[in-house]
């Protein structure tokens, strides 16, 4: 059975996706979007069409004055991304989160940080919406930009598909980032 994801239709975001690059939005905008026009329907349809937008939370750790950062190798399932460095953790909302969309919108945001990183979380806050129109792919998804500041920070959950960086300034390895993690690192150099 496929996957049952998160969408709205792109038509209901498009004043956020003429340009490609972080969107500073308030989260209350967000949320009524969700509430609105949020729906379930198969990752295998969301995946192939253009009028809908996959909502992927995509949340940036930050401890202290360090950003953690992380490498993808070569055991991750996705092999358009191998060896791309990434800045966020994150993935799709699921009907399995709860059946309505804003309510599996904050039970998802939770769910992926504790399945891809063991950490005490401090505050997190919403940057804004993360919009790439360069690929078919991006197209298809559409990230929410979280910055969490982390309190400890205890490791990776897939240790074999990661490996860990610290930095202060992300932007030393842009040239090394998957399409949001460019995006991302490009806004907070500024």
């Amino acid at each position: 059975m496929s996957e049952i994801v998160l969408v709205v239709p792109s038509r209901r975001v498009e004043q956020y996706t003429k340009e490609s690059g972080v969107i500073p939005v308030n989260w209350e905008d967000v949320e009524f979007i969700v509430r609105t026009y949020g729906t379930f329907i198969p990752r295998s349809i969301a995946e192939q069409d253009e009028n809908y937008r996959q909502i992927i939370p995509y949340v940036v750790l930050r401890q202290k004055d360090e950003y953690i950062i992380f490498k993808r190798t070569e055991n991750q399932t996705e092999a358009r991304l191998h060896n791309l460095i990434t800045l966020g953790v994150g993935g799709h909302i699921n009907m399995d989160d709860c059946d309505k969309p804003v309510c599996a919108l904050r039970h998802g945001l939770t769910r992926e940080i504790n399945e891809e990183v063991d950490i005490i979380p401090g505050n997190i806050s919403f940057v804004g919406i993360i919009n790439d129109n360069s690929s078919e792919v991006s197209r298809v998804h559409l990230g929410l930009l979280f910055i969490q500041d982390v309190i400890e920070y205890r490791g990776i959950n897939e240790k074999e598909n990661f490996v860990e960086i610290r930095t202060k300034n992300p932007m030393e390895y842009v040239d090394q980032m998957e399409g949001w993690a460019r995006l991302t690192a490009e806004y907070l150099a500024q």
